[in-house]
């Protein structure tokens, strides 16, 4: 019952957490990235420098990557650009695979209509870090009049192309032609391909990507591992309450069998019907049997300790021959009312047998058994019978507690040997079987 309260409770809650994965997937799983300018190395080129052209450039402040060029006649297609270094080495960088949209906080001032902006990746399968454009060119371009209204620039990743010009002076194959941000060591604007002429300012101050933790894919596949993997623990919760139920009702049926041949074994002559044998008022063999099974339970289930006292008056046949059976019937009788207002309310005594007694006492240990044996075969040699024709009324006692791994059939064999020992002893003693 306990678990399938706890299954149900887990399915409810699962339930509630789905609903919530699915409407609040984006704000869950949302991440962002800021890249400040100032917290990397900052360069600039122009066409001077690498293709000795006229045109020159230079950093203005490091707090943002700030720089001017002048672009002049002296190549065909004039250029000049600033770069955030990732990675100086330019092998080691950042991955952005599971970022969806960029902001720019940028600036520019001067006479060309666009300006390219490209995040770089470096890949072994193209890259060599002494060739300095050997790194992918992810390209953006974009009008240059969006960058003077002073609020930052928006744009989703899939707006990335990689520079044709790359491409072809590279010769890859067809498959490389699409963008690649999972090693991105530059970060890095340019003038556009107009190149017009004359004084040009830029300001980058800093990059902000905002994305998933995890893709959608990957999220949904992960609340679907999650049910599965609740629907599998529920079957095999309902299989577990299923094995536990006949486990327990295999049990019951094991005790009974087991009590039941015990009972037919050592009680063939107790009344069958009754649960009081009719001259002593004692229990017989059904009061036996409901107390062994009560016993039994406790102990197997909950480890309550089941004791077993057995004892039989010492030279009781003597006694009839010597006073009559009608004399013999009222020391039975005595002896049982002696043993009945001295034991507990939940003790079962129990006529085995002719002179013969058992009392079986749930949750007492064996210490506990022999002090109630030791009180019961002091009081019944102290106790005035009546007229026995100056014959003394005693009785042996034996004792043994129920101990692990053993039978019903194994602890009375034990009490019967200890009452046997005590009849040995010289009678009107307790014997304890100790396994």
């Amino acid at each position: 019952m306990a678990l399938r309260f706890t299954l149900e409770k887990a399915l409810a809650v699962l339930i509630l957490l789905t609903v919530v994965a699915v409407v609040g997937e984006r704000a869950i799983l949302k991440t962002t990235l800021t890249l400040d300018a100032s917290d990397y190395v900052q360069s600039h080129y122009s066409d001077q420098q690498q293709e000795k052209g006229g045109s020159s450039s230079e950093l203005l402040e490091a707090e943002a990557l700030e720089g001017r060029c002048e672009l002049r006649p002296g190549i065909n297609y004039p250029f000049c650009g600033f770069e955030l270094i990732i990675d100086e080495d330019r092998v080691d960088g950042l991955d952005l695979r599971n970022y969806d949209h960029l902001k720019l906080w940028f600036d520019y001032r001067g006479p060309t209509p666009t300006v390219r902006f490209y995040m770089r990746n470096h890949d072994p399968v193209y890259s060599t870090p002494e060739i300095l454009d050997s790194t992918k060119y992810n390209q953006l371009i974009f009008d240059a009049d969006r960058a003077r209204g002073g609020e930052p620039l928006e744009f989703s990743m899939t707006d990335f192309f990689v520079a044709s010009w790359w491409f072809q002076r590279h010769g890859l194959k067809p498959e490389m032609t699409q963008p690649q941000f999972d090693n991105i060591v530059i970060i890095e604007v340019q003038t556009g391909s107009n190149h017009e002429f004359g004084e040009h300012w830029f300001r980058l101050e800093k990059v902000e990507l905002t994305g998933q933790l995890l893709s959608s894919e990957t999220w949904y596949r992960g609340i679907m591992a999650i049910w599965v993997t609740l629907a599998l623990g529920f079957l095999g919760g309902r299989l577990v309450l299923v094995q536990r139920e006949l486990k327990r009702k295999a049990e019951r049926e094991r005790e009974l069998i087991e009590i039941n041949a015990l009972l037919d074994s050592r009680g063939k002559d107790l009344e069958e019907q009754a649960k009081t044998d009719p001259l002593t008022g004692a229990f017989n063999r059904k009061g036996v049997e409901e107390a062994v099974r009560l016993g039994l339970e406790d102990w197997r289930r909950e480890r309550k300790p089941l004791s077993v006292i057995m004892f039989d008056l010492d030279h009781f046949k003597k006694l009839n021959d010597t006073c009559g059976h009608a004399v013999g019937d009222r020391v039975l009788t005595q002896l049982s009312s002696l043993v009945q207002e001295n034991v507990r309310s939940g003790d079962r005594f129990a006529r085995w047998g002719g002179e013969e007694f058992v009392l079986v006492c749930s949750n007492t240990d064996l210490s506990d058994a022999n002090r109630t044996a030791e009180k019961l075969c002091a009081l019944i040699a102290a106790h005035d019978f009546g007229e026995t024709n100056g014959l003394k009324v005693s009785a042996s006692f034996g004792v043994a507690s129920l101990c692990e791994g053993e039978s019903l059939d194994e602890l009375f064999d034990r009490v019967d040997e200890a009452l046997y020992d005590a009849k040995g002893r010289g009678r009107n003693c307790v014997v304890v079987s100790r396994r």
